[in-house]
This record gives C-alpha cells, sequence and structure tokens, in this order.
C-alpha cells in the first residue's frame, strides 16, 4: 500500500535523501514535514526504516505499484516493465511502459498502434481525478 507522512514527522529529511525516487520532498509548512508524491513513489519502502520517529503510515487512497489494480499484475502484462513515476510521458503525464524484449519505453495511451489495447497506471487515473476535482484559483 501507498504511504504518507503523519503528523509526527520532526523534519530531519533522513527519508528525503533514503528515497531512490526522489518522491519525498520538504513541504512548506512549519513546523517543516515531508510529503510523499505518490506518482513519484514507487513502494519501494526504502524510506521507512530511516525515519526515527516511524511517521509513516498507509494510504490506501493510492494504488500500489504492481499490486492489486496495476496492469503489471496481470497476466498479459507479466513480462513488461514501467518507469513507475521515474518518467512520464511529456504530452499526457502517464507512465511510460517497455514491452518483453523491447528497448524503447512508449506511452501506452499516446503511442498505440491501431487496434491496439493501453493500459493505463491507476496513479495517474487517480490524480487525473483529484485534478479534475480541485478548484480553481
Amino acid at each position: 500500500m501507498a504511504l504518507l507522512i503523519t503528523t509526527a514527522c520532526i523534519g530531519c529529511g533522513a527519508c528525503e535523501f533514503g528515497c531512490p525516487q526522489g518522491a519525498i520532498t520538504q513541504s512548506d509548512g512549519f513546523p517543516v514535514v515531508y510529503v510523499i508524491d505518490p506518482l513519484t513513489c514507487n513502494d519501494c519502502e526504502e524510506c521507512v526504516p530511516l525515519c526515527p520517529v516511524f511517521a509513516f503510515e498507509p494510504d490506501p487512497a493510492w494504488a500500489v505499484c504492481e499490486g492489486r489494480g496495476c496492469p503489471l499484475s496481470s497476466k498479459r502484462y507479466a513480462d513488461w516493465r514501467c518507469t513507475q513515476g521515474g518518467e512520464r510521458c511529456a504530452t499526457c503525464g502517464s507512465m511510460l511502459w517497455l514491452a518483453p524484449g523491447g528497448n524503447v519505453w512508449t506511452c501506452r495511451r499516446c503511442d498505440l498502434a491501431e487496434g491496439e489495447h493501453g493500459a493505463t497506471c491507476p496513479k495517474v487515473k487517480k490524480a487525473e481525478l483529484l485534478e479534475l476535482r480541485r478548484p480553481a484559483c
């Protein structure tokens, strides 16, 4: 399950430096706390043991990479790979995919051949829904 950082965070920054994806950043709030970008986080949980106050908790609102709902957990995409937030399509913001034996990362929304069906990352779908619901400034 995806993670979020709770208010127990003391702002030490250990999680930010330990995140191999760069998904954890310092928030603008005071006191200093950190936040996880759920689109960049690949759910490796390498940050969790670094936290001296155990300020992480599961975030059930977000899908887990290669978990339930992720196309990579299906037999159809068993040998495919995904950028898991490391890089996204410049056109639509979706994750990029690498076909078995392939050497080119493609967007399964924008780069489909005629008659081909694409896959969408559930994290990207969720982010799009949240963006649609965000009030205009």
